[in-house]
């Protein structure tokens, strides 16, 4: 009986705790729980663009700055064989992070601050959300911890030429250009770069696919999957049949 009544003051005491494992730890202190994935795609969304959403502080900053590619995200893909059966082609909110899907909580956010070397290239990670959804979404899908994973993304962007925004996409700012010069702009090859665009085919961002080594680290560019390059998010430029795509020069121009 004694022993019984043990065992239940234990198992009382050791819920919460658990509970703390899952949810408390700040993210800088947990180590994420890895999904196996084979490549990295670096996601930049032109800015400025049309926003989407009514005015806020982080859009009228994205609409003051200059023309230019800023980060998205960091995103784990699958190759074609890996995401055979499975309901995305790409992992997401891994290990303890699965609740943030359906509420952002404080547990969801990195942790750490946002590095000054990325926050000048991420606007939307200092004046927003942002950094905490990649993290929980994607980060958390890696073996990195946040600072590992905010380090990666700005060496992935430092491995493509002018930072993701080549002197010949800031020069055609408010006028068009033919989509495949556009996807050789960057300087890497074609196949790896694939383009967002709306119905109208203005541009929403640019992405590459890019090779990542044994720790997860991101390397160089390598050609996207066919899941990645018949996405018409990812990939709408092309899967529109956008010839031509004309880069805004400024909110709703």
């Amino acid at each position: 009986m004694q022993r019984a009544a043990l065992l239940v003051k234990a198992r009382i005491v050791c819920w919460p705790l658990a509970l703390a494992a899952c949810h408390g730890a700040p993210a800088s202190q947990r180590t994420p729980q890895a999904s196996t994935f084979g490549y990295y795609l670096l996601a930049m969304t032109w800015s400025p663009a049309t926003p989407a959403t009514p005015a806020t502080p982080a859009t009228k900053d994205q609409c003051a700055r200059a023309p230019a590619f800023t980060l998205h995200g960091l995103w784990p893909n699958y190759t074609e064989a890996q995401a055979a059966g499975k309901p995305h082609a790409w992992p997401q909110f891994c290990g303890g992070f699965a609740h943030c899907e359906q509420t952002e909580d404080a547990s969801c956010a990195p942790g750490v601050a946002v590095p000054p070397a990325l926050a000048a290239l991420a606007p939307a990670y200092v004046n927003g959300t942002l950094a905490t959804h990649e993290w929980s979404k994607h980060g958390s899908c890696t073996r990195m911890t946040p600072g590992e994973f905010f380090a990666a993304e700005l060496a992935a962007i430092h491995a493509i030429p002018h930072d993701a925004t080549p002197e010949t996409v800031r020069a055609a700012a408010g006028h068009d250009l033919a989509r495949d010069e556009l996807q050789r702009a960057f300087g890497v090859p074609p196949e790896a770069v694939v383009l967002g665009c709306t119905a109208t085919c203005e541009p929403t961002q640019v992405a590459f696919c890019i090779a990542k080594d044994e720790r997860e680290q991101p390397t160089s560019p390598t050609p996207c999957t066919p899941s990645v390059t018949s996405s018409d998010y990812d990939n709408g430029c092309a899967v529109r049949s956008c010839e031509r795509v004309r880069i805004p020069a400024s909110c709703g121009s």
